[in-house]
């Protein structure tokens, strides 16, 4: 039994006073597992599993499995996301049409749900930039974002108010603001433990400079998507009125259907309350900024990246299947891939914020001109499909996420190779006549005992 704290108790009932009763009843039940599907690296995982209402891709399991055992999960083939969260795909499937190729913020990234959602559910010409406020945190966000293999991101480790160097750059901006958290109490009980009135008030002051910081480099006629995981009007309605009030912000209607379990009384901003929906609280709000300028962001000068001299390139594009989308250049001395199309908007990021990745981690090259392939390119959902494969078994696949050590088989090439699982790659391996060198990254590998 959870005992929840009294000044949440009577904000509560001030707030839902009709429904109060229903609300309590189910913070007191346990949590719902639920996951979102990698629409590009295509597993039969949790097929028969209960569809979420708002994406197509969730799914709202029976049961919690141990993750950290299923290779699928390893490979980037589902992410395990909380269900609410999902909500922000219908979101941008409903304003990304209103543009060809748009640049995105994700202005508070980690751990990587939101991001890889809008990866999916913008369109491939898109970029989003993942950012992380927090160092400790970008490791993971940079992890999750390598399983799931798509080149059109840039993780950058920055400050809101560095942003403001990049006046209207933005089509669009989400800014999952850190909150007091009660809407994740079922499965979080630290977060009840820090919670007070005062923290609160402290979220909120930190979310209205974090808004005011970033609204600069969105461009007149973007959105703002203002996000929390919490259920008190401090944190949520009050912040969309500061919005609208001090700085003129519209909101952006979003038709949802009548039978989808969300609360919204107004179109544009919706609750996800815990009586109604199988996942945890949320609160998600949808703006456009005022259209009052035509005043547009210009690529300034910059340095020039050091671009692959031509002759190394077949080393490199025969590891994708369609190198023709992306330039390649080298930062150091590991070589990338980044879709061509984007390539100025890199440059000009570079000349501005801390950036830590971007597009597809290639490698480094030996001293003979051969390329040691990184991680994120085996991961990377451009990987060539030439490139010679080992389907690894249930039990050799997690010798291999352990980074134990393979006993090579008669049939396995001497050769580099991807260690696959259902077809899926896991990471590198190089199999020589007596051993297998195993290339998996040692930060990622799995520390628990399997059963």
């Amino acid at each position: 039994m959870i005992t929840l704290p009294d000044a949440f108790i009577e904000n509560i009932l001030s707030l839902y006073s009709a429904e109060a009763g229903y609300f309590f009843e189910a913070l007191q039940q346990a949590p719902n597992t639920s996951i979102r599907l990698n629409r590009s690296k295509f597993s039969y995982a949790f097929e028969n599993e209960t569809t979420v209402w708002w994406c197509k891709e969730g799914r709202i399991l029976k049961q919690r499995p141990s993750f950290t055992e299923d290779p699928l999960w390893h490979a980037g083939a589902y992410y395990v996301q909380e269900s609410s969260s999902m909500f922000l795909s219908a979101i941008i499937h409903s304003i990304s049409q209103e543009f060809s190729a748009p640049v995105v913020l994700d202005l508070c990234a980690a751990p990587g749900g939101k991001t890889s959602t809008l990866l999916d559910s913008l369109p491939d010409s898109s970029l989003v930039i993942a950012n992380e406020i927090i160092k400790a945190r970008v490791p993971v966000l940079q992890e999750n974002l390598i399983k799931w293999g798509k080149p059109n991101v840039i993780v950058t480790h920055n400050d809101p108010k560095h942003f403001q160097k990049l006046e209207t750059f933005f089509d669009i901006i989400l800014v999952d603001a850190p909150c007091s958290g009660e809407g994740l109490w079922r499965r979080d009980a630290k977060a009840m433990e820090e919670w007070s009135m005062d923290h609160v008030r402290l979220c909120e002051t930190r979310q209205a400079r974090i808004l005011h910081e970033c609204i600069d480099s969105l461009k007149p006629g973007g959105y703002l998507i203002y996000s929390t995981c919490t259920f008190n009007q401090f944190e949520n309605e009050n912040q969309v009125t500061m919005l609208r009030e001090r700085y003129g912000f519209e909101p952006k209607l979003i038709e949802i259907p009548e039978a989808w379990p969300i609360s919204t009384s107004d179109a544009f901003q919706f609750k996800f309350l815990p009586h109604k929906v199988s996942g945890e609280g949320l609160f998600m709000a949808v703006l456009q900024k005022p259209n009052l300028s035509n005043h547009a962001h210009k690529l300034s000068k910059h340095a020039k990246l050091n671009f692959l001299p031509k002759k190394f390139l077949p080393a490199i594009t025969k590891y994708l299947d369609q190198p023709d989308l992306f330039d390649y250049f080298i930062e150091n001395e590991f070589v990338f891939a980044f879709p061509k199309a984007m390539i100025d908007v890199y440059e000009q990021l570079r000349e501005v914020l801390y950036l830590k990745s971007a597009g597809i981690c290639m490698g480094k090259f030996d001293k003979n001109g051969n390329l040691i392939p990184e991680h994120a390119l085996a991961l990377s959902v451009h990987i060539s499909k030439t490139i010679v494969r080992v389907n690894l078994t249930a039990e050799d696949a997690r010798i291999y996420l352990k980074k134990g050590t393979l006993i090579p088989k008669e049939n396995w090439p001497q050769a580099w190779c991807l260690a696959c699982y259902n077809d899926l790659p896991l990471g590198w391996m190089k199999v020589l006549a007596n051993r297998v060198n195993n290339y998996f990254p040692s930060e990622y590998r799995i520390l628990k005992d399997l059963s």
